[in-house]
C-alpha cells in the first residue's frame, strides 16, 4: 500500500518522478500503469488494478441520477492513462496539471490503494487548515 509524503519536481514537460517506493510497491503488486484524474484539489492517482475496482463500483451506479452524471462528467472524464517510463516517470496532461495547479514543486502523499499529487502550495495550505482534533473525531465517527 502506499504511504507517505515525498516532495518532487514537475520538469517543462510536465514528467514527474514517482518515488521510488511507490514504484516499488507498483513492481511488488501491480503493474506500471497508473489512472490519474481530478479529485479535491490536487490529482489522485491508482494503479490500474485499482481503478478497474472502482470501475466495477462506477457501473453498478445509476447512471440516469443527476449525481452520477455529475460524478463521471468531473472525475471519470478527466482520468488518463499514465505509463511509467524507464526512468520512473509519468507524464502528466496538462489539463490537468491546469486543474490541481502544479507547476513546479509537488507533494506526492501515499492514501492506501493510491496516491494523490499535490502543487506544494496547496499542499501545504491544506496541511494548515487540517486540525488534528477533527481528524481524531473523524476517526472515531468512523470506528477506527
Amino acid at each position: 500500500m502506499f504511504k507517505g509524503r515525498y516532495e518532487h519536481l514537475i520538469d517543462g514537460k510536465g514528467r514527474l518522478s514517482i518515488p521510488s517506493r511507490f514504484r516499488d510497491t507498483l513492481a511488488e503488486r501491480y503493474d506500471a500503469r497508473l489512472v490519474v484524474t481530478n479529485y479535491d484539489n490536487c490529482l489522485i492517482a491508482y494503479p490500474f488494478a485499482e481503478w478497474q475496482k472502482l470501475e466495477d463500483k462506477i457501473a453498478a451506479l445509476p447512471e440516469f441520477k443527476k449525481d452520477t452524471r455529475a460524478f463521471l462528467r468531473f472525475f471519470y472524464s478527466s482520468a488518463t492513462d499514465c505509463a511509467i517510463d524507464r526512468l520512473g516517470r509519468i507524464l502528466l496532461p496538462q489539463t490537468l496539471r491546469d486543474y490541481a495547479q502544479l507547476e513546479k514543486e509537488v507533494v506526492l502523499i501515499g492514501a492506501f490503494r493510491h496516491m494523490e499529487i499535490w502543487s506544494k502550495q496547496r499542499w501545504d495550505e491544506a496541511e494548515k487548515a487540517a486540525s488534528q482534533e477533527d481528524i481524531v473525531d473523524n476517526l472515531e465517527r468512523l470506528g477506527l
